[in-house]
C-alpha cells in the first residue's frame, strides 16, 4: 500500500527561475602582463584548465542570455564543468543558477538528464561535500534539484538526496533554505514508498512546526504536509505527530489558494482515517509524546470531541463558499467524518465491563 495514493490532487511546485548572479570581478593578476584586462582567479582542479578559461565564461553569458534551449553539447560541457569546478570557485553559483533557470522547459529537463547534469548535481549534494560550499551555492543546489523533480522521468535519479534534503530541512535555521528545502521534498513526494517512509516521517514534524510563518499559513509547509498525507500509508504517522496549537485555525483564511489546500489536506486525512478504519488504537505505537498521552497527537486535535466539533462547525459554513471546489470538498469532508468514530472518553472503557 505504500505507493497507493489517495486519489487527491498531489501537490507539485512549479520550477522557480533565481535571479541569475553576475560573474563576479575578481583581482587582476599580480605581475603585469600584456594586456590590461585583469585575468579571473578561479580554483579548479588542475585537469579541468579549460573550465577554467575565457571559454566557460563565455558560455554561461551565452546561456544566460538565450534561457531557452540547451543543446546536448551545451550540457555537456555544463556537466564537465560542474565536475571540475572547486566548491569555492566563482563561476560555480553563475553555473548552477542557469542549470535551475534552464529546468523551467521541458526539453531542457530531457537534455541535462541524458548529458548526466541531474546526476551530477545530485551527486554534488551526496558527497557530502556540500558543505563546503557557501550557502548561495548550498541553494542553488537543492534548487536545481526541487526544478528537477518536477519532471517524472527525473524521480528516480533525484529521490536518493531525499534523506539529505530531510535532515537539512531539520537543522536549518535559514528560512530561505527550509523554503527550498520543502519545495524539493514536495516535487519528491509524488508517490512515497514503503522505503521512503522512514525518510519521510522526520518532515511531518518540521511541517507543522513551520505551519505558520508571522501569523500566517506557510504555503509550502501546507503543500507539503497534503502530499505527505496522501499516501495512506504515512498518514498514521501524521496522525500520531505532536499537534500546534490552534490546528484548525488554518481554515480561517480569506485566501482561497490555502482554504483549498487546508480543506483538501483535511478531507485526504480524514478519509484515509474512514476507509482504512484507523482508531487511536492503530496510530498509537506511533505516538511521540513521551507519555504517550492520546490526547498529545494530531488524531485528537482533529478528531477530539471539541475540535470535531469546530471542524464541523467550520465545514458547514465552507459548504456555502462561492469557490466551488471549496464548497464541493467542505461537503465531502462532513460526509466522511461521519464514517470516523467518535473519539472515546475516559468513561467509556468503564461501560464496556
Amino acid at each position: 500500500m505504500g505507493q497507493g495514493q489517495s486519489g487527491f490532487v498531489v501537490e507539485v511546485a512549479r520550477p522557480r527561475k533565481g535571479t541569475f548572479q553576475a560573474i563576479p570581478q575578481c583581482e587582476p593578476t599580480d605581475e603585469p602582463g600584456p594586456s590590461d584586462r585583469p585575468e579571473w582567479r578561479i580554483i579548479v582542479n588542475p585537469s579541468a584548465e579549460f573550465f577554467g578559461s575565457d571559454r566557460l565564461k563565455e558560455l554561461i553569458e551565452k546561456l544566460h542570455r538565450q534561457q531557452k534551449l540547451l543543446s546536448i553539447g551545451d550540457a555537456k560541457q555544463v556537466v564537465h564543468a560542474l565536475a571540475a569546478l572547486d566548491p569555492q570557485a566563482d563561476l560555480l553559483l553563475p553555473l548552477l543558477t542557469l542549470v535551475s533557470n534552464a529546468t523551467a522547459y521541458t526539453a531542457n529537463q530531457i537534455i541535462l538528464r541524458e548529458a548526466s547534469v541531474v546526476s551530477r548535481v545530485v551527486g554534488m549534494l551526496l558527497s557530502g561535500g556540500d558543505r563546503s560550499y557557501p550557502r548561495p551555492v548550498r541553494l542553488m543546489l537543492l534548487q536545481c534539484i526541487a526544478n528537477m523533480a518536477v519532471a517524472t522521468e527525473n524521480l528516480n535519479l533525484v529521490r536518493p538526496a531525499i534523506p539529505i534534503i530531510v535532515n537539512r530541512l531539520t537543522h536549518t535555521n535559514h528560512e530561505v533554505e527550509a523554503v527550498v528545502a520543502m519545495q524539493a521534498l514536495t516535487n519528491l513526494s509524488l508517490q512515497i514508498t514503503k522505503e521512503q517512509i522512514d525518510q519521510f516521517e522526520p518532515a511531518i514534524h518540521i511541517c507543522l512546526q513551520r505551519l505558520w510563518t508571522r501569523g500566517e499559513v506557510n504555503m509550502h509547509a501546507l503543500r507539503l504536509l497534503l502530499n505527505i498525507s496522501c499516501c495512506p500509508d504515512m498518514v498514521p504517522y501524521v496522525l500520531a505527530a505532536k499537534p500546534v496549537t490552534g490546528l484548525l485555525r488554518v481554515l480561517d483564511t480569506d485566501k482561497d489558494e490555502i482554504l483549498v489546500r487546508a480543506v483538501t489536506w483535511l478531507l485526504c486525512t480524514t478519509s484515509a482515517v474512514e476507509a482504512l478504519g484507523m482508531t487511536i488504537e492503530t496510530i498509537s505505537p506511533h505516538i511521540k509524546d513521551p507519555f504517550h498521552n492520546p490526547s498529545h497527537t494530531l488524531y485528537y486535535c482533529i478528531f477530539g470531541p471539541k475540535p470535531r466539533e469546530e471542524l464541523v462547525n467550520r465545514a458547514q459554513q465552507l459548504c456555502a463558499h462561492q469557490n466551488k471546489e471549496i464548497a464541493s470538498k467542505s461537503r465531502r469532508l462532513l460526509e466522511t467524518l461521519k464514517g470516523v468514530p467518535q473519539f472515546p472518553t475516559p468513561i467509556q472503557p468503564l461501560n464496556r465491563l
